[in-house]
């Protein structure tokens, strides 16, 4: 046993550097006491500053001294009961038990780490009890029994997929009457055989497809400009995997494409972040093959790079970089369309161009198409742009919003088509996050530009892309998610392929049918699995009578000249519409909350908000039967399933009058519990439904038909008359016609 030789050396060694750690400690223990007690004194008389009674300085004074004095001397008693407890516990547990707490503190997820080690201490615990009192005896066996049987059911709590407590779709709300509209099926399989290839770097360490297998040879990419990953330790433990970093990041995608002439409409599509060695850029072939077929080149572009390894995350520092490394693709693309030596000569139609993004991909793509537009650089002018390609569409899935050019300044999409798809059980990106990038897409050129949005109640993080899966976040984050509740894949996936597939056709082909599908997902019925859906709409040709934007003033229209009235309303207050996130951030729309209560004898006849409209006004509105009244809604209750009222249109010789329910019937609110418990991993606790608005289109056609001689050029009043249930409250925005 030589090594216990070479242990023996340095023994006297260890002996001597103990006995003078030790000296040190019996002689200073004193000093450094009174220097910690010194601190913490001062610490407090510092935080006592703030401590106002209201009585006077003298008393606050006492108080606070008198307080501090109470809990230093219950510090004082506990340490002194624990002191005595700990002299009797052998020094190898203390040290060890410091060991495992320093630990814990350092490396992730101490949220289950501690609960865990204590969890097993107290098992270890009773176990080592039992075998003192010895191994026969009944107690023993009986206390064996229970560590054994808790460690089986803490492992049972951490495999089961949870609980599904999720809102069942109801008969009356999924069969809904409305007024349908044929357009082809936008799932259908298109005519063209589907292609696939590679392009990359050709030196992949891992991947062949972007190794020796690639069709097309790129050049690297340079971002150190925008994101210098090119030094420090973790740097260079992701250099070690890929074999490059930022100065030369590889021009990597998967392309499936059609057999034909063309050209084509081309389609990126950009995934998120997840494991970087655990590639995401394969997850997209269902709907590649798909878009493929009915005539688009579609390319999943490679950001594997950029995601988060065992050792970092860049926390979402990389978006602009990711959005930079897609436009940089797209160059590429310009390339092969004038190069006659290439596969893709004259067969890509440069002019019809949509990103798709997925998670932080989602937020890449909005910035790609803003900073496609620019000529410099914003943070460095001396980087020049040389890209503006004719980007008509993007499409965010389950975004996040991170990025701002300036300090809280958020990127603005202009005159382009947009779609944001978002689940409400994802249990990463957990509220609606692309609503707010939809509310401040604006159309100003003049042309016809159109938004929307589809909130799919069950709908995950991660099932949008294949490899990612039912677990939106890794182990052991995972064990503590509800994903019970969670809808099939598969469905997800249609969903996902029928709205993107329509989106492009309207966006690329100009196939304007597929509008009606976006104004109303009931139009989707026929291929939509049952489940509860919300949609958001608007165009450019909108106009809007009370929008909530211009002032603080409740009387006051988006109009000038127009009047807001409300009579006998229990709430009535302008505000923004918050997110369920843990901050509660705004939407970045403001609207009006309206509540009312029959019972209330404070109020005398029924609650109502109307908006008044001069004549003056109504000429420009152009109000005629071809035409409709919109607006946004949600239900402001979150414990009242049902919502119904009455709308009515005045005139001076006048009125008609519907109920709302005989247009639109709102889902119950969509309850989420995102985890199994919330004593140790909480989503979202205590706000378990994301307020997300219902875009309401009522003809004026069915006004009519309850008095056909109304006219609607003569419009002079719309009111909300809550008079079908008894008690609620609404959130309303973005009234107009269209």
């Amino acid at each position: 046993m030589h090594w216990k030789n070479h242990i023996a050396k340095f023994k006297p060694v260890i002996k001597m550097i103990t006995q003078f750690i030790v000296g040190i400690a019996e002689k200073s223990w004193k000093g450094a006491a009174i220097g910690a007690i010194s601190a913490i004194i001062f610490y407090l008389i510092v935080i006592g500053t703030y401590f106002k009674t209201g009585i006077s300085s003298t008393f606050d004074a006492l108080l606070f001294i008198l307080l501090i004095a109470l809990i230093l001397l219950g510090i004082v008693l506990v340490t002194k009961w624990l002191t005595i407890i700990i002299r009797n516990i052998a020094p190898l547990f203390i040290a060890a038990f410091v060991v495992i707490y320093i630990i814990t503190s350092i490396l992730p997820d101490s949220f289950f780490s501690r609960p865990l080690i204590l969890f097993e201490l107290l098992c270890g615990g009773i176990v080592g009890f039992a075998l003192v009192r010895g191994i026969k005896n009944v107690i023993s066996i009986s206390l064996i029994i229970v560590a054994i049987g808790a460690n089986c059911l803490a492992i049972y709590f951490l495999s089961f997929e949870g609980i599904d407590n999720s809102i069942a779709v109801t008969d009356k709300y999924w069969n809904q009457n409305y007024s349908s509209v044929n357009f082809q099926d936008p799932l259908q399989v298109g005519n063209y055989k589907v292609n696939e290839l590679t392009y990359g770097s050709g030196y992949d360490k891992y991947r062949p497809e972007y190794g020796q297998k690639v069709a097309i040879k790129t050049l690297s990419v340079d971002a150190t400009p925008f994101f210098n990953q090119s030094s420090g330790f973790r740097n260079y433990l992701r250099k070690t995997y890929w074999g490059f970093n930022s100065k030369n990041y590889p021009i990597n995608a998967r392309v499936w494409y059609p057999s034909g002439e063309g050209p084509f409409p081309l389609v990126l599509i950009v995934h998120g972040n997840h494991l970087m060695t655990d590639y995401s850029d394969n997850g997209y072939e269902y709907m590649a093959k798909l878009m493929a077929s009915r005539g688009y080149i579609f390319v999943s572009v490679d950001e594997n790079f950029l995601n988060n390894s065992w050792s970092d995350d860049y926390n979402q520092d990389e978006v602009f970089t990711r959005a930079w490394v897609l436009l940089k693709h797209l160059q590429n693309w310009r390339t092969w369309n004038k190069t006659k030596e290439n596969l893709f000569y004259n067969k890509v139609d440069m002019n019809n161009i949509a990103l798709i993004g997925h998670s932080r991909g989602g937020s890449a793509v909005a910035v790609a198409s803003v900073i496609n537009k620019l000529k410099r650089y914003h943070l460095d002018a001396k980087q020049k742009f040389d890209f503006n390609f004719a980007i008509k569409g993007v499409v965010q899935i389950a975004p996040n919003d991170p990025y701002h050019p300036q300090n809280e300044v958020s990127i603005k999409l202009e005159n382009i088509n947009y779609l944001a798809l978002q689940g409400g059980f994802d249990e990463d990106v957990f509220w609606f996050v692309g609503n707010r990038v939809y509310n401040r897409v604006h159309f100003t050129d003049g042309e016809f530009h159109f938004k929307t949005a589809l909130y799919i109640y069950r709908a995950n993080h991660g099932q949008f892309n294949t490899v990612w899966g039912k677990k939106d976040s890794g182990i052991p984050d995972s064990w503590f998610m509800n994903l019970k509740p969670i809808m099939n894949g598969d469905e997800q996936r249609q969903v996902s392929k029928l709205y993107i597939s329509a989106f492009l056709d309207a966006s690329l082909k100009d196939k304007k049918e597929y509008i009606s599908l976006f104004k109303d997902y009931r139009q989707g019925g026929n291929y939509l699995p049952k489940e509860y859906y919300i949609n958001q709409f608007e165009d450019s040709k909108f106009k809007y009578i009370a929008d909530f934007e211009e002032d603080f003033d409740v009387n006051t229209s988006s109009i000038k000249g127009c009047k807001i009235e409300g009579v006998n309303l229990k709430t009535w207050r302008e505000n923004a519409l918050p997110f369920r996130d843990d901050d509660g951030s705004s939407q970045q729309t403001s609207g009006v909350y309206l509540g009312w209560d029959k019972k209330d004898a404070t109020f005398k006849g029924a609650s109502q908000y109307s908006i008044h409209i001069p004549d003056s006004i109504l000429k420009t509105l152009q109000i005629d039967p071809a035409k409709n009244l919109f607006f946004f809604i949600c239900n402001n209750k979150i414990d009242l399933d049902s919502l119904d009222f009455t709308i009515k249109l005045s005139s001076k010789n006048g009125y008609v009058q519907k109920s709302f329910n005989s247009f639109r019937i709102l889902p119950p609110p969509l309850k989420t519990k995102l985890t199994k418990i919330d004593f140790i991993y909480t989503i979202a606790k205590d706000k378990p439904v994301e307020k997300v608005l219902q875009y309401v289109e009522l003809p004026f056609s069915e006004f009519l038909k309850e008095n056909k001689q109304f006219k609607l050029t003569d419009i002079n009043k719309i009111s909300f008359i809550f008079d079908k249930t008894s008690v609620g409250e609404i959130f309303l925005d973005k009234v107009g016609v269209n």
